[in-house]
């Protein structure tokens, strides 16, 4: 009997049925859009996806200023930019010169000196042997790479650590100054015009555009929504990217839109730039400034001054502020009812959450490429699957016999050698099999990434960025844009929860209990019952 003969509901037969899609938005805690009255975005690797020459730009520039500002060896300036390398999630060694992938339970499965891979043994001895505690990883040693504009700090680090390591003579640092240096190039490449100069000169070149952006911002408006921009850049860079967006998207195109580079201001309630997040989240007293948008000045406000709508009416672009200011000009009564989507686990998703109470929206673009990668190669990944419950059986079988060696009474030497001889060819099985296991695994592995696999995984457990995303995104998808196939009526629910033992209980593969196998065990030869 199928499942819409039982239940009352007419249109549940024609429903197709969903299938996981590259842009779906995937839910760890339940949401309902009724209770949102504001959403918020962050612009850059959020609002704004970029080109890898976009990287390239910081690459270059940091190197140029490690050699000409801080006397580093020209050799640097041979260090070629590779996007692909590394990826979000891993964390840096500071103190060791390390790259490392972690999973849940905080064992590192995967580590990279600069860009020599660590073996099994050199890895274990350096993170799970040389600790008399389990080490945290939340020291000042270790960074986290919570965000894209991350990966070129590592790539320029690693590059460094290798030459530092074949001729120390040039680089006599410690490897943590090696890392300093790298993050103040890179940060200084941000901020004294190297990369805004050359995004303004041709926005094209480095920013993705992406149709379905407007038709998001006007479904949400459209909905009753309110919508803000909250960025760390600064207006004119904040200008020079959001217009672009706009006029490659169709700005213009609709009834009432401005025809104008300026037209996308017209999509949002409230522009706050030069937010310094995570700080905006955090200091209930930082100053908010009033933005002449023509001539890129700033006005103190003295705070929010009045009505909410006559204080914007004034000029609804501001740098700086903080969270209170932001609640009271969106009229908002409490964090739960603003959803905020950004890139950046920590200053955009973790801290907004954890102490705002605000529901959040992480932007994973990698999710494109995982769930494409997972959907061409099921076939391999069931296949894997289905070796890791029969390695479960045999493993169980194994032990069932040892168990029944143990207690084989005496003067049964024909059933003794029986059932050694048995053991023995099932020992044997297990062993083939850990080996099919490690090498269709790896090639699985490798499918995703050549060295670190799958974003969400670590060997068969969740990474540790995969669990960052389940604590403190309510939402994660792909690209911002996603959420324009969903309406202000939508509930977000999640997947049930399942614990190891719901897993095997729903997996439906097994047939027959531990205690009942003991007793067919009792009752007969071993070989008379097949898992």
């Amino acid at each position: 009997m199928t499942l819409e003969k039982n239940l009352p509901v007419k249109l549940a037969a024609s429903v197709p049925k969903h299938v996981t899609g590259e842009r779906d938005v995937f839910c760890n805690r339940e949401l309902s859009m009724k209770q949102i009255k504001a959403v918020g975005f962050d612009m850059d690797y959020t609002l704004a996806q970029y080109f890898p020459a976009f990287d390239l730009l910081a690459f270059e520039g940091a190197k140029e200023k490690l050699v000409h500002k801080l006397g580093y060896p020209s050799q640097v300036l041979e260090f070629d930019y590779d996007p692909n390398y590394f990826t979000r999630g891993l964390v840096i060694d500071k103190q060791r010169g390390n790259i490392i992938k972690m999973d849940r339970h905080k064992y590192v499965r995967v580590a990279y000196h600069g860009f020599q891979k660590m073996s099994s043994e050199e890895r274990k001895s350096m993170y799970h042997a040389s600790f008399s505690l389990t080490p945290s990883f939340a020291g000042s040693n270790f960074v986290n790479m919570d965000t894209l504009f991350s990966l070129v700090d590592c790539v320029l680090f690693a590059h460094l650590v290798d030459l530092k390591d074949k001729h120390p003579d040039l680089l006599p640092q410690p490897y943590e100054k090696l890392f300093s240096d790298v993050r103040q190039c890179v940060d200084l490449c941000h901020r004294d015009g190297v990369i805004k100069d050359r995004v303004a000169e041709d926005p094209a070149r480095y920013i993705m555009p992406d149709t379905q952006l407007l038709p998001m911002l006007r479904r949400l408006k459209a909905e009753g929504i309110q919508t803000f921009l909250l960025t760390n850049s600064l207006w004119d860079y904040t200008a020079v990217v959001m217009s672009f967006l706009y006029e490659q998207g169709g700005g213009g195109s609709e009834p009432g839109e401005r025809d104008d580079p300026q037209g996308w201001m017209d999509l949002f309630d409230l522009i706050i730039v030069g937010a310094c997040k995570p700080g905006f989240l955090l200091d209930p007293f930082l100053s908010l400034f009033r933005v002449n948008t023509a001539e890129n000045t700033l006005t103190n406000t003295d705070g929010v001054l009045g009505e909410p709508e006559a204080f914007l009416a004034q000029g609804k672009v501001f740098q700086g502020g903080n969270w209170q200011h932001l609640h009271e000009l969106l009229r908002l009564s409490s964090g739960d009812q603003l959803l905020y989507v950004g890139d950046h686990m920590f200053s955009d998703i973790l801290r907004s959450k954890r102490t705002l109470g605000w529901r959040t929206c992480l932007i994973v673009p990698e999710l494109e490429n995982e769930i494409a990668t997972h959907n061409r190669h099921s076939e391999l990944r069931d296949f894997i699957n289905e070796l890791r419950a029969l390695q479960y059986d045999l493993d169980e079988w194994a032990d069932l016999l040892r168990d029944q060696v143990r207690h084989r009474g005496e003067g049964d030497e024909e059933g003794l050698e029986h059932l050694q001889m048995e053991l023995s060819l099932l020992v044997a099985d297990q062993r083939k099999l850990k080996e099919i296991l490690r090498q269709e695994g790896l090639k699985f592995h490798h499918l995703f990434h050549p060295a670190w696999g799958q974003l969400f995984k670590s060997g068969y457990q969740d990474s540790r960025f995969a669990q960052q995303v389940s604590i403190y995104a309510c939402l994660y998808t792909s690209r911002a844009s996603n959420l324009s196939f969903m309406s202000a009526q939508r509930s977000f629910r999640p997947v049930r929860d399942l614990a190891a033992h719901d897993q095997l209980l729903e997996s439906g593969d097994r047939l027959i209990s531990l205690e009942q196998l003991r007793n067919k065990l009792l009752m007969g030869h071993p070989g008379d019952y097949q898992s």
